[in-house]
């Protein structure tokens, strides 16, 4: 945790799983009800050619795709992204910035930290990057994370950003 000399300036956790959605989310989610729509569609012609089934049969017919596709394709990416969220911590010392998550454990040395990024998205909230992102990052895979490290999910992003820049300046006067 705190090293020795080293003052701890904070500490959290993100608050929910906003803070990890990507773009691929919604390639996801648009997807799914395209393909229900499609199965929907199918079923509805099959049932009005044969004229048989009653509406009741229709609509529990019709819903299970919408319920079917939303599992296959959501369950597995949400409970990604539960795990990640509630495995992830975030500490600020008056040295270094580290973040641990179920699958890593990121330290990032002020002295030397070249990038700080606040990015606010409609979609994820604000995230706090340090390190430049790829073009396509979010896209690849449905269950990868983030190559970039970064803080998300963070309530008050802006002001553990200007912790962390104000952080690193008197770390890099006092050298």
């Amino acid at each position: 945790m705190v090293a020795p000399g080293e003052r701890l300036l904070w500490k959290g956790n993100p608050r929910g799983i906003r803070g990890f959605l990507r773009p691929m989310d919604l390639f996801l989610l648009a997807f799914a009800a395209f393909a229900a729509l499609f199965f929907v569609t199918g079923i509805a012609a099959s049932a009005a050619a044969r004229s048989r089934s009653g509406p009741g049969d229709f609509l529990v017919v019709a819903l299970f795709p919408f319920v079917f596709f939303g599992i296959f394709f959501f369950g597995p990416r949400l409970f990604s992204i539960w795990r990640e969220a509630s495995g992830a911590e975030y500490m600020l010392t008056d040295r270094r910035v580290v973040i641990r998550t179920r699958r890593r454990e990121v330290e990032l040395d002020l002295m030397t930290l070249p990038y700080l990024e606040l990015e606010s998205s409609w979609l994820s909230g604000e995230t706090i990057y340090f390190a430049q992102r790829n073009i396509y990052e979010g896209w690849g895979g449905v269950y990868g994370g983030s190559p970039a490290p970064a803080l998300r999910g963070l309530q008050d992003a802006r002001s553990v950003y200007r912790m962390i820049s104000e952080a690193r300046t008197a770390l890099r006067q006092r050298s």
